[in-house]
């Protein structure tokens, strides 16, 4: 009986990744719609890569939801303001893959990746071993080494700023641990007050305003990702939408009336980040109901 031998496993067939990620940990701004109303929520980022990011959050995401985040690199001047999806989750860590990118916000990334982020992975390369000593070399051999090991034991000092610089990452987390309970805490509060003091509230229907009319109140607008399907395609063509739109100015409901099913799905996208100026009845903000055309066209 023939017996054979299990062959190695080359590096080459590992899987690898093919968009790397940097640790890093800076101040983070998430902004999630909730009920159609946008909601901001504090964090900050654990690593980052061109694909997406690592992040933690002091309030809890929903896989597949998207949100807006804003960010600051270091070295860089200007901020990234991106769209993504959460597609990992874990208590209050999160993963994000990002949806859209403009060429600019790429540049600012692909900057700090590839210029600052290559130091993060740098490694000292290791020393080769020495050559195996002569005879005449035998004899100071002992000598040589006992001066190196002497030189080679870490001076109280050194044991010091090694030790505080375990023990500054761990106050850290403890600290943001803490910071997270007491968020914890105050949110619960709340919603045992207002699940112990229920109100009953009749909903308005929201009053009819023109389209003209509500584009002069826009305060902040998202202009809709042209969908590369349908540019290449070459599909263009009006978006009629039927929004909804609460005291505050923010849209809650967005229905596509009219126009091509490849671009609503984007202009809904768009226009659900839109904010208005509250629309007065009788000197009090009410809730309206109003229409947006939006025109995709290929030449802009």
């Amino acid at each position: 009986m023939s017996t054979g031998t299990t062959p190695a496993i080359s590096l080459a067939t590992r899987p690898k990744r093919t968009v790397p990620r940097y640790k890093l940990t800076i101040p983070l701004a998430l902004t999630v719609l909730r009920s159609g109303v946008p909601d901001s929520v504090p964090g900050s980022t654990l690593e980052i890569g061109e694909g997406g990011m690592g992040v933690v959050a002091t309030s809890q995401l929903l896989l597949g939801e998207s949100v807006r985040v804003e960010f600051l690199l270091p070295h860089t001047n200007l901020p990234v303001r991106a769209t993504a999806v959460v597609r990992y989750q874990r208590e209050r860590c999160f993963g994000l893959q990002f949806l859209r990118l403009s060429a600019e916000q790429q540049s600012i990334i692909r900057y700090w990746t590839r210029c600052e982020g290559e130091l993060l992975l740098t490694a000292p390369e290791p020393a080769a071993a020495p050559a195996p000593a002569t005879s005449g070399e035998a004899a100071a051999e002992p000598a040589l080494l006992a001066g190196f090991e002497s030189s080679a034991v870490p001076s109280p000092r050194f044991r010091i700023r090694h030790v505080a610089a375990l023990a500054v990452p761990l106050i850290l987390a403890a600290a943001l641990l803490g910071w997270w309970r007491w968020r914890w805490q105050q949110e619960w509060t709340t919603l045992k007050a207002q699940a112990a003091t229920p109100h009953e509230t009749v909903a308005k229907p929201p009053v009819q305003v023109p389209a003209e009319a509500m584009q002069q109140r826009i305060r902040s607008q998202i202009t809709p990702e042209y969908p590369e399907q349908a540019r290449q395609a070459k599909l263009q063509g009006t978006v009629v939408l039927d929004v909804v739109i609460n005291e505050e100015g923010a849209v809650t409901q967005v229905n596509s009336i009219s126009g091509p099913a490849a671009l609503s799905l984007a202009a809904t996208d768009a226009v659900r980040w839109w904010r208005y100026e509250p629309y007065l009845v009788n000197g009090q903000p009410a809730t309206v109901e109003t229409t947006v055309a939006l025109d995709f066209r290929l030449s802009n």
